[in-house]
């Protein structure tokens, strides 16, 4: 248990001209938060966080779910975040992290497989921040890293009760692809943000905000973990249990069209 002394080392391996990757879940990272802030972040030094449990992870218990680690890494200037929503995707990332950028960057991914989505998106920071997976003209999915699939099932279930439902991905949460996602809501009024985190850990109001200014028409809406912390379960149960499963999300859809 020593998270914090593994985050200040990798800050002196950076000042020293290597790039360090701490290699650590989600869930114990919060134990450096203080390093990560003073000891990288503040220098802007070169450190890959490789976040592994990232999001919920079934049967390793309460203990172990990585659901507020977006909400701590935001605040921190200069902070990447990426969200791979598939091992090819976080190869890339991981890759670019290592070897073109010059900062810190966090580069989350889930326990186990991530989904139908095999491709990769990423090309950089340079490239397209947000991907359009499915297109239409009712209300927007915005989502980000596994919690694709559930969005991209909800669709699905969507289009059998006649919603056509867009669903855009965001592969970076750090900055926010703000402009890139409002681009992309031309064609509806509703957005609703799915994503894998604790209330208030995640980018539901800051995206929100950014929305209301950029797209005044726009209403936006926000599906997450809620604020209880997350008990054992398998990863079916517990999408289940939170409304984070592809029917809760269509119906949770279906509720905000209707109001």
């Amino acid at each position: 248990i020593a998270e914090a002394h593994a985050v200040s080392m990798a800050g002196g391996l950076a000042k020293q001209g290597m790039v360090p990757v701490v290699a650590i879940y989600s869930t114990f990272l919060q134990r450096g938060f203080d390093q990560i802030v003073q000891d990288i972040a503040l220098l802007h030094l070169h450190v890959v966080l490789a976040i592994d449990r990232a999001g919920l992870v079934g049967d390793d218990g309460p203990t172990h779910h990585g659901v507020f680690d977006i909400g701590f890494l935001r605040q921190m200037p200069g902070m990447r975040i990426l969200n791979p929503a598939s091992l090819a995707e976080q190869r890339d990332m991981l890759r670019w992290a290592v070897e073109d950028y010059d900062g810190p960057v966090a580069v989350r991914y889930p326990r186990g497989t991530q989904g139908s989505y095999t491709g990769s998106a990423w090309q950089g920071s340079d490239g397209a921040l947000v991907k359009c997976h499915r297109n239409g003209s009712d209300v927007a999915l915005i989502t980000y890293g596994s919690t694709l699939q559930n969005a991209l099932d909800a669709a699905e279930v969507l289009a059998e009760q006649g919603i056509e439902a867009s669903v855009l991905r965001l592969l970076s949460v750090s900055p926010l692809p703000s402009q890139q996602v409002a681009a992309c809501l031309r064609q509806t009024k509703l957005a609703v943000i799915v994503e894998e985190t604790a209330s208030g850990s995640g980018i539901r109001d800051a995206l929100g905000w950014d929305l209301q200014k950029l797209c005044p028409d726009c209403r936006v809406e926000g599906i997450d973990l809620g604020h209880d912390f997350v008990p054992h379960g398998t990863l079916k149960e517990l999408y289940e249990r939170c409304g984070l499963d592809a029917q809760s999300i269509a119906a949770y859809t279906r509720e905000v069209l209707a109001r």
